[in-house]
């Protein structure tokens, strides 16, 4: 019991996850946490501390860093060892470990503490709220229309799509999981998540469109860095768009660059866009319009609702949707 106590303290986890910590580090990955408390040490020192073999110790802490227990830094060129916390291995866990073995309660929970966590540690919503945002600390900088995403896959070397950490807490719709794409040019060092071509991944980013996901990603200079990401997202369990929905940061972050452009004549009042807006910009007024004679729901589109994500546009038979630039 000491020793989770410890564990808990120095890993910095909220009392309520004290039951299920057993489930997040081993007995191993505990006492060495508990040891380094705090500091930094080499891999010869912690062997050394720790009674074990160089060679063995090598390849526990690059497991430990691979499951986000430690974190590793280089200074003054020595590769140095430290705890991590519970926010970075919880992130972790919920994508790639058997997360849904922690019962309902406790995981709405951890999503409760861990989108709290994320407020506080991303204190750049501040800044966007006040001024234009500094994209080099942000994350979904842009909402993404489909036809972009397309374009970053095609500029894409190397494209790897992992499970939605968002989804995989929250846990609040039916959408699917493995939604997020990390795209390169050039070929990465290190990578988490499933390889996919180029063909997979724009089958997938369409799928996941007709499914109802917008997007968002970034960064703004990704052309330049060779290096992209997209995540289809939901509003019931995107971090930062519930952080955005809190915090009155829409159309600043993520950034929108374009609205939706509704064209009544055109409208076949199918409806399909009321269902498929996230943010309820479309919607049935209750009323009733004639049309090629017959009698169908009536359609709103009220602008100041549009978030510039494009599934109306997508899906829209009549083409009664287009989206300007803003």
């Amino acid at each position: 019991m000491q020793l989770l106590d410890d564990f808990a303290r120095v890993f910095q986890a909220p009392d309520f996850v004290k039951p299920y910590l057993h489930l997040f580090a081993t007995a191993e990955e505990m006492r060495l946490v508990v040891l380094l408390d705090g500091r930094s040490l080499t891999a010869g020192e912690i062997a050394s501390v720790m009674q074990v073999a160089p060679e063995e110790m090598t390849v526990f802490l690059e497991q430990a860093c691979r499951r986000r227990i430690l974190k590793r830094e280089v200074r003054e060129r020595a590769v140095l060892f430290g705890a991590a916390t519970f926010y970075d291995r919880l992130d972790h866990y919920a994508k790639y470990g058997n997360y849904y073995v922690i019962p309902r309660k406790a995981r709405r929970q951890l999503d409760e503490w861990c989108f709290e966590e994320y407020l506080r540690r991303n204190d750049y919503f501040k800044q966007v709220l006040e001024k234009d945002p500094d994209y080099e600390k942000c994350h979904n900088e842009w909402v993404l229309l489909l036809s972009e995403v397309e374009e970053m896959i095609a500029a894409a070397d190397s494209i790897r799509v992992l499970p939605c950490n968002c989804k995989m807490l929250a846990d609040n719709c039916g959408f699917s999981r493995e939604v997020c794409l990390e795209l390169w040019q050039g070929s990465p060092e290190e990578a988490e998540g499933r390889e996919l071509s180029k063909e997979e991944a724009r089958r997938l980013v369409r799928r996941l469109d007709r499914e109802g996901l917008m997007h968002t990603g970034g960064p703004p200079d990704w052309e330049e860095t060779g290096r992209g990401h997209v995540c289809n997202c939901c509003i019931c369990c995107c971090y930062p768009l519930r952080a955005a929905r809190r915090l009155g940061t829409k159309g600043k972050w993520p950034r929108s660059r374009y609205i939706a452009v509704y064209d009544r004549e055109r409208c076949h009042y199918c409806g399909l866009c009321t269902k498929r807006c996230p943010f309820g910009a479309f919607y049935h007024d209750g009323g009733e319009i004639v049309k090629e004679g017959i009698a169908r729901k009536n359609v709103v589109f009220d602008s100041e609702l549009c978030w510039g994500c494009g599934l109306c546009f997508n899906a829209c038979p009549g083409q009664a949707i287009t989206m300007e630039r803003i």
